[in-house]
């Protein structure tokens, strides 16, 4: 507990990978930035708040190719348009219902529960059809809201949520630790338990109690208005939950963002995304900017970056904004050095039809998938038995990145291209893309890329639809990432599929 923090400053925590370039940006919009790490209070000197009160907090996602925001509105509308507006080729993923938030939810039948707007949520525990509930958002299972009975309310120093333990957070240890439990059991709150947040250590003991009092008056206006409704609605606010997969030109733009600060190589982001091996390697380069040719490094980083997807297998990470993550595995070659790309093969099971081509898949068949690391496509390649080509599905997506050792990762961008003998090449699910764009999934900027590149492929493909043609448009596709890549012209050898 500190003193003095009834003026403690408001706003947004910065943590991971992309804090550097995240802060700079925030500042720059005019959002106060608090709870600064050591690092970014080195960098950024009075600028940023060491204490104060985190309402929002944008940190790396799990597997560091993206950002997780949550927080607070209104700040939390604020900081997702200020990165909407900076990272235009990105999705904005946001959850369908508000974490922590109080709903009066309509039981469907199956655990399932119904949210305002007809979003569908999982409630623990039984409960009969039709039954009104009270329940608060606990968790998310994929993109489904997991609730719990009861109400919860969310204030800046603690969450009050009806029949649980008292509790605090992992960030507070010791003595402060032990002082908010005294202080949660000795404020009077029989039948309601306290969450403390990290930030109740830059709060004074008065504050703190004053807080548990509103939220207790809060918590039990929300139970009475309850009981006058009859359907779904939203009784408390809770924090909106959202998530960024950055595409490899926003994750190129915060490279030039962090630039401003610090010493900075061109994909530093997607090399400190990559691992072990090469995140304390930029660390190191960086600090000999000043003598080195940085563009060379970056250059020579990259290369390596690649070099280390060479195993016997590979798998790519196809990743759909809001609907999760599908692996595509497959035995790889590495066809080509210079472009690289790589051939994945797979055998195909019998059963069913191939999406979009609306052919049957036939046991025996073959999938061919051309890999070229930060192209705009992916192109796969279908044969039979007989090693005829019955078609082709060219996937547009964000660039291709690798992950090594062994998997590649991009964002699809929902419409793909398709041919056929029998029909042609045509454009599909165009719409689903247009779609994304009229609500905010993806920017209209980057709904008219991809329109574009759609209409480009299918114009290839009722041209050529080959292995050695394909090839060489993912290598094409994927030099316009490359402003500075080693890699001579793209030209391809025969290949033998």
């Amino acid at each position: 507990m500190v003193a003095g923090s009834s003026q403690a400053s408001k706003g947004v925590r910065v943590r991971g990978i992309y804090a550097t370039a995240i802060t700079r940006l925030l500042l720059d919009n005019g959002i106060p930035v608090v709870d600064a790490s050591d690092q970014i209070v080195e960098r950024f000197g009075s600028e940023v708040h060491e204490g104060g009160v985190a309402l929002v907090t944008v940190k790396d996602r799990d597997d560091r190719r993206g950002l997780v925001i949550i927080g607070a509105r209104p700040l939390v509308d604020s900081v997702l348009n200020t990165l909407k507006s900076a990272l235009p080729s990105s999705p904005l993923v946001i959850m369908p219902a508000e974490l922590y938030a109080t709903y009066l939810c309509r039981v469907l039948g199956g655990g399932v529960v119904e949210l305002p707007g007809g979003v569908k949520g999982q409630l623990e525990g039984s409960s009969a059809e039709g039954e009104l509930v009270v329940a608060h958002v606990v968790r998310f299972r994929g993109f489904t809201p997991v609730l719990r009975r009861g109400v919860m309310v969310v204030g800046e120093y603690a969450r009050l949520i009806e029949g649980a333990r008292h509790s605090v957070s992992e960030h507070i240890r010791g003595a402060e630790r032990t002082l908010l439990l005294t202080l949660a059991m000795r404020a009077g709150l029989e039948g309601w338990g306290v969450r403390w947040r990290s930030s109740a250590r830059n709060a004074e003991m008065g504050e703190l109690l004053q807080e548990l009092q509103a939220l207790k008056s809060r918590a039990e206006r929300v139970k009475e208005s309850a009981e006058a409704l009859s359907s779904p609605k939203k009784l408390s606010e809770g924090e909106v939950l959202a998530f960024i997969p950055l595409a490899l030109e926003d994750k190129v733009r915060l490279d030039e963002i962090r630039g401003r600060q610090v010493p900075t190589l061109r994909y530093h982001h997607l090399l400190k995304a990559s691992g072990e091996r090469f995140s304390p390697l930029v660390d190191l380069l960086e600090g000999f900017c000043e003598c080195c040719d940085m563009g060379c490094l970056s250059r020579r980083l990259l290369r390596s970056l690649v070099d280390d997807l060479r195993r016997p297998f590979l798998t790519v990470l196809h990743e759909k904004p809001g609907e999760g993550i599908v692996r595509i595995e497959g035995r790889a070659a590495l066809l080509s050095r210079e472009p690289p790309v790589f051939k994945l093969e797979r055998r195909i099971r019998g059963g069913g039809t191939y999406d979009g081509l609306g052919l049957p898949k036939e046991e025996g068949d073959r999938a061919v998938s051309l890999i070229a690391p930060f192209s705009y496509v992916l192109p796969h390649l279908y044969f039979d038995g007989e090693g005829r080509l019955k078609g082709v599905y060219v996937n547009i997506n964000t660039p291709i990145e690798p992950c090594p050792p062994s998997s590649v990762w991009y964002v699809d961008a929902y419409v793909d291209v398709v041919w056929t003998q029998g029909e042609g090449a045509k454009i599909v699910d165009l719409e689903e893309l247009h779609t994304a764009g009229e609500k905010g999934v993806f920017s209209r900027e980057a709904v008219k890329k991809f329109e574009k590149l759609a209409a480009k492929v299918a114009d290839k493909l009722v041209r050529e639809h080959d292995v050695d043609s394909l090839a060489r448009l993912a290598a094409e596709l994927a030099y316009e990432n490359l402003e500075e890549s080693s890699w001579g012209e793209p030209g391809l050898p025969k290949l033998d599929v």
